[in-house]
């Protein structure tokens, strides 16, 4: 298991431990996904490994560890996004189709429709998710229940707003429904969680610091929205797949400074 945490006694805890405290709370795992992606339209149905498609990747190593009932794909109901559903449909998750525009409504009724109070939002544009890093969010937040919980950098930037492309984030459904009632900002419905982590005097938030190895590379980027993102990003799971480390990751990078110098390009013309 890849030690995310600073504190690495969480790494000890075992899968019925998570299993049973998993129990004692309602929650899914909802992977955002479409296919209209304005910088690189049809992305997700692109092949990436194996044949693949990323949100197959994702899929697949979620139900490594997690049952097929909890997770979801959250998509439109645009017709263009009949595929991304029929994959799913095939993989054997739960499904739920939406707005295509207004993201936080989506998130709300895919969890009212599946009885979720607690919500882990998954990212389909990071190939290189880590999912022992949502057993142990998990974990934490049946310790202390927050409104809002995830990782931060080194200077307390929530990690989703880096470009890492690694981590998920949990929050719940309680917490949407009350930024649905303050705000119809475009952006604020596009992106679920901008504007919990963006008001800490009004939400309850907790986020970790990742381990030494991670929380000081806010120069890598390993989530996908350009043609170039997704070559460098399939040039790289090609070589350390299937089984990668978050080691095997950073050297994989960092022994190739020309994959360095594309996503500091990368990250320029992308930032969030």
């Amino acid at each position: 298991m890849n030690e995310i945490f600073s504190d690495k006694s969480l790494s000890r805890l075992t899968s019925t431990a998570l299993i049973f405290i998993c129990n004692l709370m309602t929650y899914k795992l909802i992977i955002q996904a479409r296919t209209n992606s304005g910088r690189l339209p049809g992305k997700m149905l692109k092949p990436f490994f194996n044949d693949k498609t990323i949100p197959e990747i994702i899929i697949d190593k979620l139900k490594e560890y997690f049952s097929e009932q909890d997770i979801i794909l959250a998509t439109t109901i645009n017709p263009d996004d009949d595929h991304l559903v029929n994959a799913a449909r095939n993989k054997g998750i739960e499904i739920f189709r939406g707005d295509e525009d207004d993201v936080l409504h989506r998130f709300i009724h895919a969890a009212e429709t599946n009885d979720a109070n607690v919500i882990v939002r998954i990212c389909a544009d990071n190939p290189f998710l880590q999912v022992d890093s949502i057993r142990q969010l998990l974990l934490m937040f049946h310790e202390e229940p927050v409104d809002y919980l995830s990782y931060e950098l080194y200077d307390h930037t929530p990690v989703i707003k880096s470009h890492l492309g690694l981590f998920a984030e949990v929050t719940t459904l309680k917490t949407l429904k009350k930024v649905a009632q303050i705000t119809n900002k475009k952006k604020y419905r596009e992106h679920v969680t901008n504007y919990i982590y963006a008001h800490p005097e009004i939400f309850k938030i907790k986020l970790l610091p990742l381990d030494e190895a991670l929380i000081y590379r806010n120069e890598i980027r390993l989530t996908i929205d350009t043609l170039d993102d997704f070559k460098l990003c399939q040039e790289i799971y090609k070589e350390i797949s299937p089984n990668f480390t978050i080691e095997s990751l950073l050297n994989a990078i960092d022994l190739d400074t020309s994959r360095v110098e594309r996503m500091k390009v990368q990250i320029t013309e992308n930032s969030k």
